[in-house]
């Protein structure tokens, strides 16, 4: 530890922005999540007379304190500015001593707020020792009462003083509820991490929290899931499952989701899954779409491997949007047309919805109708059988023109096919129109692809696609992004 300290020069703060700047980004992000808790709580708070039963605690809980409370949550961490940056971060595996080096930041945080609140009030002489100066100035306590006390809890196990109940001042109460909310809630590895960081912190009501500050936090319950969802993206929160894939950064191959949208005004409906591969020679970093290695994946007999290798990738993804509860109807795997050249996979199929129980309806896979309107007999019935089992796929790429011959709307249907995605290519065309049209009548989903421009896009709206994917609908993301941005727009 002194090694490290020898290279860290302790500053003297001549300003609060100075000294909040002398955390590191992380403690920084956290304190500005956490003022806005704190904030929300402490309105609350007021209006529900908590902390009032002393007169200290009456004078510090009024609606006029409310931006002061903000100021609390921004600045309790202020003390960890005075250590060096490995101390800031709480670690197991720190040692006794260096426990104490950081639990130290709360009664430091005190003395630097008394100090830098002398330094603002003194004009021209700003030379002020590091000392903490008595004072009745309400405001000025609060803040410092924040910063020492709020890892205090209501049974007395906290510290740095072992402070318990009515000892504890309201306004440090509520920034220590809000800081380990934040905490929680940004730790917790579940589909709904702000749900368990509420619940954890209900059942430890009369024993480390306040039970008065507990019915605060649920009353309080969808401003605080406001501010959760505002600030997600700057958390490690993202809703888990148990997956069936192993995601690792190194792996060779993935998928990538692009958006599908309902409308020209870009409401994402369903997200179309793109599979990847890695490894492109000479080029590191760099991917190739699955359709350009398939030929080799054919050859090396990976076919049957890597299809359900993707199948189960897009399963897991399924399985995060329902228990997300999000308002996503579908993801459509791009399925390697030579998939469909393997023996029956019902077999796989059943496994897949076994593992990983998902609502068949809500996976669909993409089938070429350049391949369906080619097949024999054995391919149709092979196609025909998965449909009747509940295997949802998308004819993809229909041309009426090409294709209406020997694949005629009606000989669709028959197959039990009930997604069709027209053939890009047929776009902007009245013919085209005219037979989204009369599919549409029939009660297919249409669906639309290559929507790479804003005119495409508004064409195919304007013939009844229930959604559709292109460049001009957003950017490929990951799965992690995929739920990240679901939640920001739902919630």
């Amino acid at each position: 530890m002194a090694e490290m300290e020898n290279n860290w020069k302790r500053t003297e703060y001549e300003s609060w922005e100075e000294a909040f700047h002398g955390l590191a980004p992380a403690v920084r992000q956290q304190s500005v999540r956490v003022a806005a808790y704190t904030q929300a709580l402490y309105l609350k708070a007021c209006e529900l007379k908590f902390g009032c039963e002393t007169r200290d605690g009456a004078e510090r809980m009024k609606g006029k304190y409310a931006d002061l409370a903000y100021k609390c949550g921004m600045y309790h961490q202020l003390g960890k500015a005075l250590v060096p940056p490995e101390y800031q971060i709480w670690n197991n595996g720190f040692t006794e001593e260096e426990k104490a080096v950081y639990r130290k930041y709360t009664s430091d945080g005190r003395v630097l707020a008394a100090v830098l609140q002398e330094k603002g009030n003194k004009i021209g002489k700003r030379k002020v020792d590091f000392a903490e100066q008595p004072t009745k100035n309400i405001p000025w306590l609060m803040i410092r009462e924040s910063c020492e006390q709020h890892m205090e809890r209501w049974d007395g196990k906290g510290f740095p003083a072992g402070r318990n109940t009515t000892s504890i001042s309201p306004v440090a109460q509520i920034v220590g509820i809000a800081k380990e909310l934040d905490r929680l809630a940004s730790e917790t590895k579940s589909e709904d991490p702000f749900a368990e960081a509420m619940q954890i912190l209900i059942d430890q009501s009369g024993s480390a929290w306040n039970p008065a500050l507990i019915k605060v936090l649920e009353d309080s319950r969808s401003k605080c899931r406001a501010i959760y969802n505002k600030y997600i993206h700057y958390t490690a929160a993202l809703p888990k499952t148990v997956p069936l894939v192993e995601k690792k950064k190194d792996r060779p191959m993935g998928l990538r989701y692009r958006p599908m949208v309902s409308d020209v005004e870009g409401k994402v409906v369903a997200y179309e899954a793109v599979p990847w591969f890695g490894g492109v020679l000479g080029q590191p970093g760099e991917t190739e779409h699955a359709y350009e290695v398939e030929e080799m994946l054919v050859r090396k007999k990976m076919v049957e491997d890597v299809s359900k290798y993707f199948l189960y990738e897009a399963a897991d993804a399924v399985l995060r949007i329902e228990n997300c509860e999000l308002d996503i109807k579908w993801v459509m795997l791009q399925m390697l047309p030579s998939f469909y050249q393997l023996s029956s996979q019902l077999q796989n199929f059943n496994q897949l919805f076994k593992d990983q129980p998902i609502q068949k309806e809500k996976l669909l896979l993409t089938v070429p109708a350049e391949l369906v309107a080619g097949a024999g007999k054995s391919l149709s019935t092979l196609i025909e059988r998965y449909l009747r089992n509940g295997i949802k796929l998308v004819l993809d790429g229909y041309d009426p023109a090409k294709h209406g011959e020997k694949l005629p709307m009606e000989r669709i249907k028959e197959m039990g096919f009930t997604f069709v995605r027209f053939d890009a290519d047929t776009y902007l065309q009245q013919e085209t129109a005219n037979a989204m049209g009369n599919f549409r009548a029939e009660g297919f989903v249409l669906l639309g692809g290559n929507a790479d421009s804003r005119e495409a896009l508004s064409w195919l709206e304007a013939c009844g696609t229930d959604c559709m994917s292109g460049t001009v609908t957003g950017i490929m993301v990951s799965e992690d992004e995929l739920i990240r941005d679901s939640l920001l727009r739902e919630r």
